[in-house]
């Protein structure tokens, strides 16, 4: 099940070991060259001058409403982490980067991206080419280079962009197998009621015989 970073700004972050909330998120921080979310950082009141920030590596779940980790020790400074620090202070741009293909052909800015909330890795980047034209899913595996001024993509990536139907959410999906499901059933429904029937009847035959009446088969 894939979803938007747009999703997680302004999530509370809630501990599983006390139920405390440790605050909303606030940014991401990425690692492009790895294409995954590497942490996150929440606007936690009353701690550190220092913005803290949570490790992907402590999410345990994101819901619709909340992301958890499994204790309120996931909060941490970020000079603790110099890998994260780096990352935080020397981004490469990731949403609104143009990108363009190894042929010096512009596909699109990047418009959001989708990920797999279990380890934060980034499968998808939404493409915007224009105002008339809607977001389509590029696959990360299509990029090469990350750069501060561009992404640059394989040759020929503006082929495999995939329309949002494409990249239908896997709850949809779930939803419209659901309604699949139910329709499979209530197809169904006529052949079990007259399975039914048939066995009613067999067991209380229809109509009753008269006293006087010859038995079956008799006259012949």
């Amino acid at each position: 099940m894939f979803y938007t970073s747009k999703k997680l700004i302004g999530m509370p972050v809630v501990s599983l070991a006390d139920g405390h909330q440790l605050g909303r998120v606030k940014r991401l921080i990425i690692d492009q060259h790895k294409m995954v979310i590497a942490a996150f950082t929440v606007d936690r009141k009353g701690w550190f001058k220092e913005q803290p920030v949570i490790p992907y590596s402590h999410v345990k779940s994101v819901g619709n409403h909340a992301i958890t980790v499994d204790q309120a020790a996931a909060v941490v400074k970020l000079s603790s982490q110099p890998e994260l620090e780096a990352l935080a202070k020397h981004p490469l741009p990731l949403l609104g980067a143009r990108v363009i293909t190894e042929e010096g052909t512009v596909i699109g800015t990047v418009d959001d991206f989708r990920f797999d909330p279990q380890d934060g890795k980034i499968y998808y980047l939404d493409i915007k080419s224009g105002l008339l034209h809607g977001s389509r899913g590029l696959e990360t595996g299509q990029i090469i280079t990350c750069g501060r001024d561009a992404l640059i993509a394989r040759a020929g990536a503006e082929e495999t962009l995939q329309k949002p139907a494409g990249l239908l959410s896997v709850k949809w999906q779930e939803t419209a197998a659901g309604a699949g499901k139910a329709l499979q059933e209530a197809r169904g429904i006529p052949r079990r009621a007259a399975e039914v029937f048939n066995r009613y009847r067999q067991r209380f035959p229809l109509g009753c015989k008269k006293d006087g009446d010859p038995p079956s088969g008799a006259g012949n």
